[in-house]
């Protein structure tokens, strides 16, 4: 899908969420970037980081989220989507657990945010139908990122034109 429209569309619909903790989104990211991912299941990820992001960061904080098309060593061309967040950050040693199902990190700046545990291990089952990778860095205090890697596609272009060709009718049957 075409990456652009998916993260503006993630970021407006989260957008009245933002504004009633006062937190300041910022989006960052290049024209014309295509991913291997339906938009629909590529939309619910990112809500899901997003949403987070916004959830755990105290009111007046910075999300930023931003896009970048990158080549690996291997020749590989992926497209990184990283969302990072001014929150309280991930304690070390819940950071392996963070995308199981049910796991919710228990602190005093978590108690009172409602959620299932759920979110960040359906993120990384769709970001892994994609070929895709997912983790996540964090330092307690200073806030957490989400970087996700997906395979990148070219940009779509219009088939070529058709080329006119004499038709020749076939002969009748005989």
């Amino acid at each position: 899908g075409k990456l652009d429209l998916i993260m503006h569309a993630t970021v407006e619909q989260l957008s009245i969420q933002a504004e009633a903790k006062r937190i300041d989104v910022k989006l960052e990211l290049p024209d014309e970037v295509y991913v291997m991912a339906t938009p629909g299941r590529l939309k619910q990820a990112l809500m899901n980081l997003v949403s987070n992001a916004i959830k755990y960061t105290p009111d007046g904080g910075h999300v930023n989220v931003a896009v970048t098309a990158d080549t690996l060593p291997s020749g590989a061309e992926i497209v990184t989507i990283r969302v990072k967040d001014t929150g309280h950050g991930i304690p070390t040693k819940d950071l392996p657990h963070v995308f199981d199902k049910f796991f919710r990190v228990k602190n005093d700046s978590t108690e009172r945010v409602a959620g299932t545990g759920l979110g960040l291990a359906i993120t990384k089952s769709i970001v892994e139908a994609y070929a895709g990778r997912i983790r996540a860095e964090s330092v307690e205090g200073v806030g957490s990122t989400f970087i996700i890697e997906l395979p990148r596609c070219g940009a779509y272009h219009d088939p070529p034109a058709a080329t006119t060709q004499p038709v020749t009718p076939a002969a009748p049957p005989m």
